[in-house]
């Protein structure tokens, strides 16, 4: 019964320890990294104890190990000649990253298991495109992620940068409107970010009012003169015939 009794104190004692990063060298949350493709990031252990040997793991497959008696650590493919390890702190340095990369990663120091990683490998972020749309009123302005691009889009963030308090209250939202009677020589602009980086794109409002719109004001105008001036034109002929066939008649008697 008292064996019962502490090995449930002992479960639950583990399970509040699992909650800190850094107690005794066990770490039960999965820490997330963030890592930008070609390039390289490094996982940092909290080891502050002399390291005996070091175990790296990607899932249950060997990354690199090293011990007292290796000259040098040992890398596994395909991690061979694309890691650097520091045998001093244990941290890990992975070089032209790809996607398959990612993964959730452990470390062992001492054969004690110290840090675990969840590596999201993210592509480098394009311009955003924007368009827009207008109606009487307002101005609709739409921020897109070129279609092509398909790399953690849950990760990434929306914020606008434009004169007009709408765009203050647009928090993490790809689209907003202005009103119409804004001033539409103002360029607006939208960001997009993730936990690495951000890129911009921006338009002049002006541009949302496109010149073909221009034109048909131009067209039906011209319809309308023409309307109006055949009209006029008929207005004349009937009336000018009128008269006519009244001085017939005058002539006639």
């Amino acid at each position: 019964m008292h064996a019962g009794r502490d090995g449930l104190l002992a479960a639950g004692i583990l399970g509040v320890a699992c909650l800190v990063l850094h107690l005794d060298f066990i770490s039960c949350v999965s820490q997330p990294i963030y890592g930008t493709v070609n390039m390289s990031v490094t996982l940092y252990t909290s080891g502050s104890i002399p390291i005996k040997d070091i175990m790296w793991r990607k899932k249950k497959d060997k990354v690199v190990e090293w011990d007292e008696e290796l000259l040098k650590p040992r890398a596994y493919p395909p991690f061979v000649d694309r890691v650097h390890l520091d045998v001093t702190s244990g941290n890990l340095t992975i070089f032209n990253l790809t996607s398959s990369d990612e993964e959730d990663y452990e470390v062992e120091l001492s054969s004690i298991t110290d840090t675990k990683f969840t590596l999201y490998v993210i592509e480098p972020l394009p311009f955003p495109t924007l368009n827009c749309t207008f109606t009487a009123e307002n101005i609709t302005v739409r921020c897109r992620i070129p279609e092509n691009y398909s790399s953690h889009i849950n990760l990434i963030k929306y914020s606008w940068n434009c004169f007009s308090e709408q765009c203050q209250n647009s928090t993490n939202s790809s689209e907003v409107s202005i009103k119409r009677e804004s001033d539409l020589s103002q360029e607006i602009q939208c960001i997009i970010s993730n936990p690495l980086s951000k890129q911009a794109s921006s338009l002049v409002l002006a541009t949302c009012v496109p010149d073909n719109s221009r034109h048909s004001f131009v067209i039906i105008a011209a319809v309308l003169f023409v309307v109006i001036l055949a009209m006029f034109v008929w207005l004349y002929k009937r009336d000018f015939l009128k008269c006519g066939g009244e001085r017939d008649r005058t002539d006639s008697s």
